[in-house]
């Protein structure tokens, strides 16, 4: 029983090290991605990105924040019970879950951004970024439930991994499609004399980032 337990604390100890260092590197690649970011898209676009971003979390936060701790829970449970084919149910069920209250809060969002973006932050510009975000609300809740299934068998490198190809995605994505929209966001602005368009379609590119990385992940 002793040699179990040590076993056991052992295998916590390096699923929780391996995961507190792919949120290391997520952290660095991240901080590292808002400084070219930042200069790509200016003030302007970074207000824009910004509000979008935040509402794209809010918006997380209904469909799918909890996803993930409750889906390890229950799956850990029916493993250490022995139930390998109910903690396989769950996952499914979990997936379908995810999948129903992803679509619908990303509807949602997609149809409701001029009004959100608009209305409740007084940043209309910022409507075309949070339409290109809304999809990865599905993207995410899929992922939660991946992520917190494999939490469950015990093992965080799938998470770890995922977590680290993401950032890597949406770094190089985002900054790429950040770069080139805001060009041609630019020779719409000298077309309909309005400066706002470089801004709002960088943006927009900078959350495509996101997007991206979910469907890679």
């Amino acid at each position: 029983m002793g040699t179990g337990r040590k076993r056991r604390q052992s295998n916590y100890l390096v699923q929780g090290s391996i995961l507190a260092a792919a949120s290391i590197i997520v952290r660095l690649i991240g901080a590292v991605y808002r400084i070219p970011l930042t200069r790509i898209l200016g003030d302007r676009g970074n207000s824009y990105y910004s509000c979008a971003f935040e509402l794209y979390s809010m918006m997380l936060l209904i469909s799918s924040y909890s996803l993930p701790l409750a889906v390890s829970k229950l799956v850990a449970a029916r493993i250490g019970a022995g139930q390998r084919k109910n903690a396989q149910r769950i996952y499914k069920g979990a997936m379908v879950f995810a999948g129903m209250i992803g679509t619908v809060i990303a509807v949602i969002t997609y149809l409701g951004a001029d009004f959100f973006t608009g209305k409740i932050l007084s940043t209309p510009e910022s409507a075309m970024a949070l339409k290109v975000i809304a999809p990865a609300i599905v993207l995410v809740a899929f992922i939660g439930v991946y992520r917190g299934y494999f939490q469950g068998m015990g093992t965080m490198m799938p998470t770890a991994v995922s977590q680290i190809i993401e950032q890597v995605v949406k770094t190089a994505v985002g900054l790429l499609a950040a770069y080139y929209m805001v060009r041609y966001g630019m020779k719409i602005s000298a077309i309909l004399g309005s400066e706002v368009w470089g801004a709002a379609y960088g943006a927009a590119g900078a959350t495509f980032g996101v997007v991206a990385a979910s469907l890679v992940t």
